[in-house]
């Protein structure tokens, strides 16, 4: 196995590792000793990729963005704002095929990171499509729908996979679709 599977495999380990503790107990609670038996490495190798536990968290949170990067890469933002249901299906469906551990870590992270994270990374994606800025009222416009948006739907995802309500996947999307595209419908008719 090259060196780069070798170090990529002890990464994913320790997320895991740190995932699967988060089941059971508060992330302040944790400590490196413990997160070192539960991945089955040692002191060095956790040194080798990580700073502190905090690093790990932040891994964790740069990973989600870069998988929803990924989910939308196939997508301008202007084309999402015609109709976001697509991907918001998805994100719906991976949510609930892992379930157990979407719910640790938006407890890991917690909805306020999520939301900050989800609305600059919102707000990049949003700022990225020249014609939908133009049509929002340009940047300053833009930037502030964005994160409106963003924290919205991150609310609503939250108290989704915390099972405040029940809603199937395609309840979910559509009904988060229709709330979007009727804000943004308004804005860009004005």
């Amino acid at each position: 196995m090259s060196g780069s599977r070798i170090v990529e495999r002890s990464k994913k380990n320790i997320k895991d590792a740190l995932l699967e503790i988060m089941y059971e107990k508060e992330f302040s609670r944790i400590t490196v000793n413990e997160l070192l038996l539960k991945a089955g490495i040692s002191r060095g190798t956790f040194y080798a990729h990580f700073s502190n536990l905090e690093d790990v968290r932040q891994q964790l949170i740069d990973d989600l963005f870069v998988y929803a990067d990924s989910l939308c890469c196939d997508y301008k933002p202007s084309e999402l704002a015609h109709d976001p249901y697509p991907v918001l299906l998805q994100m719906a469906q991976i949510m609930t095929m892992s379930r157990d551990p979407a719910k640790r870590i938006v407890k890991f992270i917690n909805a306020y990171d999520i939301g900050t994270h989800l609305k600059t990374w919102l707000t990049k994606y949003i700022l990225s499509d020249e014609a939908l800025v133009t049509s929002l009222g340009g940047d300053d416009c833009a930037r502030i729908y964005a994160r409106f948006i963003s924290g919205g739907m991150m609310h609503a995802y939250n108290q989704w996979m915390s099972n405040d309500f029940e809603a199937e996947p395609e309840v979910m999307a559509r009904s988060l679709c229709n709330i979007l595209m009727g804000g943004l419908n308004a804005v860009m008719t004005e």
